[in-house]
């Protein structure tokens, strides 16, 4: 079995107080919670680049619902101009923020010369980002890295246990919600946070957890996100 713990995160929290204006949910406040996936079939892999934020965003594009794909190279192209956004100066530092990964991804035009993405949004919040995860499409999270999130157990599983190794970049693509009341309201309150579990779609290749993907559960996103944890979402985007 291969040890990804080699692997190099390098996410960066940045956060722009503008950004609270631009709710991915304001429009689907009122819809019940529902469990989806969202189907991405490429799996680029970082290698031991420290690019993760460039390589989660290509799979965002890669994902439905409108999928526009897009390989390692093009990873590394936008990581690095992501670099050149971010808010901090100069290049002795590594890695970049998830912020300044979708302001590079804005600049990058489609065949017909428009913006691969138009408009992003962020997810404030575990129930903003189940809400998106159900309605919108994958979400691209900025989270801690422990140690033994490295390598993910034999289901596919991982656990928030051990040192925090950096930050890292990855698409959420599905959340499975299983309700404390199956016969109760759609709502956030009835969410078995213990047992719903969210699906996780990295950039360390398919061999990695199950099938390049791996699980957990929505009490650890709500851990994670109140840790720097970030959540963005393109909610306008070109066709290829």
């Amino acid at each position: 079995m291969t040890d990804y713990s080699d692997r190099i995160v390098d996410r960066l929290p940045e956060f722009d107080e503008r950004s609270r204006k631009f709710s991915a949910v304001a429009d689907i406040e009122d819809k019940p919670l529902r469990s989806k996936q969202w189907e991405c079939d490429v799996y680029n892999d970082q290698g031991r680049e420290g690019a993760c934020v460039g390589f989660a965003w290509t799979h965002e594009l890669a994902a439905k619902p409108r999928p526009i794909k897009r390989d390692a190279a093009f990873a590394i192209e936008i990581y690095n101009r992501a670099r050149q956004l971010d808010q901090w100066e100069g290049e002795n530092y590594s890695g970049t923020s998830v912020l300044a990964g979708v302001k590079a991804l804005q600049e990058i035009k489609n065949s017909k010369g428009n913006p691969l993405i138009r408009e992003y949004r962020w997810a404030f919040g575990t129930e903003d980002v189940l809400r998106t995860l159900g309605w919108k499409g994958p979400v691209i999270l900025g989270i801690e890295w422990h140690s033994s999130q490295y390598n993910p157990d034999e289901n596919g599983r991982i656990w928030l246990n051990g040192d925090v190794v950096g930050g890292h970049a990855i698409m959420a693509k599905g959340i499975d919600i299983v309700w404390k009341d199956p016969e109760g309201p759609e709502t956030f309150d009835n969410v078995d946070d213990l047992k719903s579990l969210i699906r996780l779609h990295n950039s360390w290749g398919p061999d990695w957890g199950i099938g390049g993907d791996a699980w957990f559960t929505v009490y650890e996103l709500n851990y994670l996100l109140g840790r720097d944890g970030e959540a963005c979402i393109p909610t306008r985007r070109a066709k290829e």
